[in-house]
């Protein structure tokens, strides 16, 4: 299960961090830090603020995010939804299931977002050997399959890649670069003629 103890446990442990230097960093005593990785008691939004800065990702990343139930999944739909006025979830024939955006102004930020965090995925297994270049030893090795995650050595040594490549960037993934100014004028410039349109068919029109 995925919890905020967790989440800072484990970029603690990544960052190579002791109980003691995270805590130091912070600004709090240690005995608070373990109650926050065992889950017996939760930071204030300052102290995760700070949690996060220490750790240099952003204090979403310390959230806890239920992706494995129906409930917990409704919950992320139902906010996207909403937040992009619609959405599609598409299965194609290989079974793979996919989220379509919509071309919704509300939409666009989450668009840009996301091909920003393609571009670091990308560049993250950029360098990683193709298959061509593989010998039967290193191919025989990532095809072998991982009994506890059901993927292959290669598909996980790949996700790893990203994810180091997603936490290296998490502060400049974050820094926004989306002008909400012109975003806003261009929403107010649409709904000005849709109501144009509307006034203009409403109207009389002599024969």
């Amino acid at each position: 299960m995925d919890t905020q103890g967790r989440r800072i446990k484990k970029l603690r442990m990544e960052n190579g961090f002791s109980q003691k230097k995270l805590a130091d960093m912070v600004g709090i005593v240690t005995t608070h830090l373990q109650a926050y990785e065992y889950g017996t008691r939760h930071p204030k939004e300052e102290i995760l603020d700070r949690l996060a800065l220490a750790l240099e990702v952003v204090p979403s990343m310390l959230q806890p995010l239920d992706v494995d139930t129906v409930e917990g999944l409704l919950g992320i739909i139902y906010e996207m939804h909403t937040s992009y006025h619609g959405l599609e979830i598409v299965e194609d024939e290989g079974g793979r299931v996919s989220i379509r955006l919509p071309d919704t102004l509300q939409a666009m930020p989450a668009k840009k977002s996301l091909l920003r965090i393609k571009h670091i995925l990308d560049q993250s297994t950029r360098n990683l050997p193709e298959p061509e270049y593989q010998s039967e030893e290193q191919l025989a090795e990532d095809a072998e399959i991982l009994p506890d995650t059901g993927v292959t050595v290669g598909q996980e040594r790949r996700w790893y890649k990203e994810h180091e490549g997603l936490l290296m960037h998490a502060i400049d993934l974050y820094k926004p670069e989306i002008n909400y100014n012109q975003l806003r004028a261009d929403q107010a410039s649409i709904q000005e003629s849709e109501a144009k349109a509307k006034d203009f068919n409403s109207e009389d029109i002599p024969l």
